[in-house]
């Protein structure tokens, strides 16, 4: 049987009066920090227990859990209760992309805080990566090598390197940032690595910056990061334009089945 949380934790954070004008809201914080103060995998309270604790009535303490399962922070599993959801990339990075697109920042932003974050993320994989990092980090390069007659395919493996190099960095909210801009960069650069030339140069390209990183020289692989991230801008401007809203990529985090593909499985976007 899944634990259950903790229930001394109910009396600081179920037993505060709620602030009245906006309780959604406030039933909806008081659940995500008694989760966050759970176990991954153990159930919360039942709805009784909770509404009695809260102080409120069904509809509310139902429509904090909804909104709490809609960003993957719980599992609600009919029959059995509501379960702290396990730890994952995919649900943040959903996230980070959508507070993006809701923002309406341009392409141009996205590139420039993507340059940011990388550089700095392949010098702490230079510093802090090991056997296992090295290993996903080379099959990765293998598997774009081979691709190199099939640009659409060796894409995916472009931006699975960068998120990987970002894991490599063993530091969890760049790799979740970096996570956030995935499903942007799956779109813009299968548009832009359009050609096995422009494949081949990547290769070489992401290469010489594992090289460095193996080498532990973190300044080389910053260096060599910043000027591969420099031609790939040029690259995906031409394509995607410098002033687009990303606010138009938003069908990447909700894709809607077409009357054409009734009865065909969705893709799934998680998907490298």
């Amino acid at each position: 049987m899944p634990p259950t949380a903790n229930p001394a934790q109910f009396r600081g954070i179920l037993d505060t009066p709620l602030y009245k004008p906006d309780l959604h809201l406030e039933v909806t914080s008081r659940l995500a920090q008694l989760i966050a103060t759970s176990e991954p995998g153990s159930r919360l309270p039942t709805e009784q227990v909770l509404c009695e604790r809260l102080g409120v009535g069904r509809s509310t303490v139902r429509e904090a859990i909804r909104s709490l399962a809609f960003i993957g922070a719980v599992e609600v599993r009919q029959g059995s209760g509501t379960y702290v959801a396990q730890p994952g990339s995919a649900v943040l990075g959903k996230l980070i992309g959508l507070a993006m697109m809701i923002h309406r920042c341009k392409v141009h932003e996205v590139i420039e805080a993507r340059r940011v974050l990388e550089v700095g993320a392949v010098r702490l994989a230079a510093l802090r990566h090991d056997d296992s990092d090295r290993q996903e980090l080379e099959a990765v390069m293998r598997r774009m090598a081979d691709a190199v007659a099939d640009p659409a395919e060796a894409a995916r493996y472009d931006v699975e390197y960068h998120i990987r190099l970002a894991r490599a960095s063993h530091n969890a909210v760049l790799e979740h940032l970096l996570h956030g801009m995935r499903l942007l960069l799956e779109v813009w650069i299968s548009r832009a690595v359009n050609r096995s030339d422009v494949v081949a140069s990547i290769v070489g390209e992401h290469n010489a910056v594992l090289e460095a990183v193996f080498r532990r020289d973190a300044e080389q692989a910053g260096q060599l990061m910043d000027e591969h991230l420099a031609r790939a801008a040029e690259r995906l401007f031409r394509v995607i334009g410098y002033d687009q809203s990303t606010a138009d990529y938003v069908f990447t985090l909700f894709p809607v089945q077409r009357p054409a593909e009734a009865g065909a499985p969705v893709a799934s976007s998680d998907q490298p």
